[in-house]
């Protein structure tokens, strides 16, 4: 099978992301929750948009520190503006969440690692939800070189995944009420698990508890 190239989805995610933030009263709901991975730093962000209001907060910090400090100057903003433009963009698999280290707890200095998880609810729409774990590179020979070694862990043919998946209708929960009932406190804290994988009860995939 091919390997998916995720450029163009990309892309399509920060035209989402962009309207959310410019048109927050085409929308009932929206959470968007970002971390980046580079040379051994972190970078995250998360948006709240509930009852017409958005919340935004960032934080960064090296990868080996389990509490990031808040990124009052932005400076992670940029780096994920980078992300998103990146000329060569491959997505892992749930595979990837196997193995004993996950992508987002080790040090990558060939690639820019980052996963994107959006739920949203737009006025007249089904709510939806993704969460895709990005490796995006600057050119095209450390982007082989990478497919080379971690062929089995990318997505191929578009093959959708339990943990990591492209968009699908929100089934598993309310976000209306999911959005209502959880503070931006709540999700603060949910941040800074990033790499720190727990295995759920009865599976052995080791999930990234990222959020």
């Amino acid at each position: 099978m091919a390997v998916t190239s995720y450029t163009d989805y990309l892309r399509d995610l920060k035209k989402i992301i962009d309207r959310i933030r410019d048109r927050p009263f085409e929308y009932d709901t929206a959470v968007i929750q970002l971390a980046l991975c580079k040379n051994g730093f972190g970078y995250k962000s998360f948006d709240l948009l509930c009852k017409g209001r958005l919340h935004s907060e960032y934080h960064m910090g090296p990868l080996n520190v389990e509490n990031w400090s808040p990124d009052f100057a932005e400076l992670g903003r940029t780096e994920i503006e980078k992300f998103f433009q990146f000329p060569v963009i491959y997505a892992y698999s749930d595979q990837a969440l196997r193995g004993k280290k996950n992508p987002l707890s080790t040090a990558h200095w060939d690639a820019t690692v980052g996963i994107v998880e959006i739920q949203v609810h737009q006025r007249g729409h089904s709510p939806k939800r993704q969460r895709m774990l990005f490796a995006g590179f600057n050119d095209y020979i450390h982007a082989e070189f990478f497919l080379a070694v971690n062929h089995d862990l990318i997505v191929q043919d578009h093959q959708p995944g339990t943990d990591l998946f492209e968009w699908q209708e929100d089934t598993t929960s309310d976000i209306d009420a999911l959005n209502l009932t959880i503070s931006t406190k709540d999700h603060s804290e949910r941040l800074h698990a990033l790499a720190s994988p727990r295995k759920r009860p009865g599976s052995s995939v080791h999930p990234i508890d990222i959020f």
